[in-house]
């Protein structure tokens, strides 16, 4: 292997947004990166920690409480999550982490029924991985499992043998799910009085393991904000409103007695900011913004301005992954990629890889801005072409810089475009919107 291909492949898989970074707080994920690579204040210019504004919250309630938190696939999520963690844990809380995806189809609707199911079910696993076995108390799937098989009759899908049969069901296999959706709706408030017995007893069990009655015990649940539709529009619609139905309409079940939970939510639930988020602890939806790359909200009609600050931490991102980096990209291209990324750190490093693969074909390691923009085409396109309804929506999200949602029967389809990333949402003293840098042109001449 020559030397520029050796650089050009050790510079590429530094780039890896999959793996988030991680604290310290042992057995939360496994394969986290050093935490030597995060930049801190990257989402804002300072003034506020959104992170620690939520463990805050936490440390200080005195009772348990659900919270709602959220961002967009790409904004760094899940390692804020993780620093959460290692806050409450530097607070002596006891701090369980859970990857929803491992548990739980998302691409389907979602109900309250199976989504207790699956967390409570990871829950129990979680604490049996760190503690061992409650003596004499079955885990959540084993309990689940006995209800279905003497209070559930399913008749188009078998009854799974065991916890682990269950387990796998709920994450993999789409018929059963239904049909357990189906089987079940009749029987939610049997469902929630099991699953608050169990979080009940677990949290008694961990209080007992580390000898602190009134330690506070907290669970975080990631991925949820990726639920998705992956059918025709009307199973797009469904799927999205499943998610606005469980967290609007089901809140109360929610929340479990001496258990703190983090839930994240599909951004675009903030649209309901003012009636959902006042029945969560906290009184608000925790929303992580896309980098802090621009100055501030602009006036109407008016393109957002760059902000010198965040293009140094979106450069610093970079360096602390890659310390040469300077030997393929000149400053003034890496900042042109942060910001035709609109501070969204999965498009950059997106695009930076994309640039990267095609250094080994030249002779020297530096690029061209030819390549460079051969690889903004290449992010553009995966988002084209756009209706001519959702150009117009866009362009009247891009003059206000306001999400321009005509009434809640249209937020299917702006959760739609804020998760395919057309809108990318800001906070700089207040939360704004603009449309992805790469789309200005193209809505534009709409």
């Amino acid at each position: 292997m020559n030397d520029h291909r050796a650089r050009a492949k050790a510079f590429f898989n530094a780039l890896d947004l999959d793996k988030p970074i991680e604290f310290g707080v042992a057995g939360l994920v496994d394969g986290g990166l050093d935490r030597q690579l995060y930049v801190e204040n990257i989402h804002g210019d300072g003034e506020f920690d959104l992170v620690q504004q939520l463990a805050d919250q936490i440390d200080f309630a005195a009772s348990a409480g659900a919270y709602l938190f959220t961002g967009n696939r790409g904004t760094g999520k899940t390692t804020e999550l993780l620093r959460l963690a290692k806050i409450l844990d530097d607070l002596g809380c006891e701090v369980f982490y859970i990857d929803l995806t491992e548990y739980l189809i998302l691409t389907q609707r979602i109900e309250i029924t199976d989504f207790l199911f699956a967390v409570l079910g990871a829950f129990s696993e979680k604490i049996t991985a760190r503690f061992g076995e409650n003596p004499g108390k079955p885990g959540f799937f084993a309990r689940v499992c006995s209800f279905l098989q003497s209070d559930v009759k399913l008749t188009e899908v078998k009854l799974p043998a065991g916890p682990m049969e269950l387990k796998a069901s709920l994450q993999q296999n789409p018929t059963f799910k239904e049909e357990l959706q189906k089987k079940t709706r009749g029987l939610v408030e049997q469902i929630v009085k099991q699953a608050r017995t169990f979080a009940g007893e677990a949290v008694e069990y961990v209080r007992d393991q580390r000898q602190d009655p009134d330690r506070k015990v907290v669970l975080i649940v990631d991925s949820v904000e990726r639920l998705r539709g992956v059918g025709d529009s009307a199973d797009v619609r469904e799927v999205f409103k499943s998610a606005e139905t469980l967290f609007a309409s089901h809140a109360d079940k929610l929340r479990f007695t001496g258990l703190s939970v983090v839930y994240t939510v599909p951004p675009y639930l903030s649209a309901l900011a003012g009636g959902l988020g006042a029945y969560y602890a906290g009184g608000r939806i925790y929303t992580l913004p896309s980098v802090h790359i621009y100055q501030c909200r602009p006036a109407s009609g008016v393109c957002p301005a760059p902000y010198a600050l965040g293009e140094e931490k979106m450069r610093a991102i970079v360096e602390r992954r890659y310390q040469a980096w300077r030997d393929f990209l000149s400053e003034a291209q890496l900042a042109r990629l942060a910001l035709s990324s609109g501070g969204d750190l999965r498009d950059y490093f997106r695009m930076l890889r994309l640039a990267i693969t095609r250094s080994p074909m030249r002779d020297a390691l530096a690029l061209s801005d030819a390549v460079l923009r051969d690889t903004e085409d290449a992010v553009r396109s995966d988002m084209l072409p756009i209706a001519a309804d959702d150009r117009a929506w866009l362009a009247r999200i891009m003059a206000s810089h306001k999400p321009e949602l005509p009434s809640l029967d249209e937020l299917p389809d702006f959760a739609r475009l804020q998760q395919g990333k057309y809108i990318l949402q800001y906070r700089n003293g207040d939360d704004w919107f603009d449309v992805h840098p790469l789309l200005r042109r193209e809505v534009g001449e709409g």
